[in-house]
């Protein structure tokens, strides 16, 4: 769910982000070297379905017995039915805020999505975290876990 459509990353393109010469992205091997974000956008974008609906999920849970952690969920409603859906995880994120920059902020949306999944399944939390003190703030109003990738790199 986290991100379906590719959104437009304005800090890349008002800096011309390019991918230096020689490396290019291991997951678009057809995307070459020195790709513009808006080249790097439009192989993404042929990539991803932006129809994923629920009726997807229950399909995906009836191939497997795998446990399940649906990231991308924002809203109390999503939460109760992804839990409902039988996920043992949801990660509440808004992909860093990158693609829709003025959408509601992870640590905004975890308070209603802990309450409506009401200990049915795990809630992790993705997306701004800079600090410890963003842990224990995420930590304190219930997630069980925070991922953390930005901080890392």
């Amino acid at each position: 769910m986290d991100a379906p459509v590719r959104g437009r990353r304005l800090r890349d393109l008002r800096n011309a982000f390019t991918l230096p010469p020689g490396l290019a992205p291991a997951n678009f091997p057809a995307t070459p070297a020195g790709s513009s974000a808006t080249e790097l956008a439009t192989q993404l974008a042929r990539r991803i379905d932006p129809t994923f609906t629920w009726n997807d999920l229950a399909w995906l849970r009836s191939l497997t017995r795998l446990p399940i952690v649906l990231k991308g969920v924002l809203t109390a409603e999503d939460a109760a039915r992804a839990a409902e859906a039988g996920v043992v995880a949801i990660v509440v994120s808004n992909h860093g805020g990158r693609h829709l920059d003025p959408s509601v902020t992870a640590i905004g949306a975890l308070p209603e999505v802990i309450s409506a999944v009401a200990g049915r399944c795990e809630v992790l939390l993705d997306g701004g975290i800079r600090r410890g003190t963003d842990v224990l703030v995420a930590l304190a109003l219930g997630a069980r876990a925070v991922l953390v990738g930005r901080p890392v790199l």
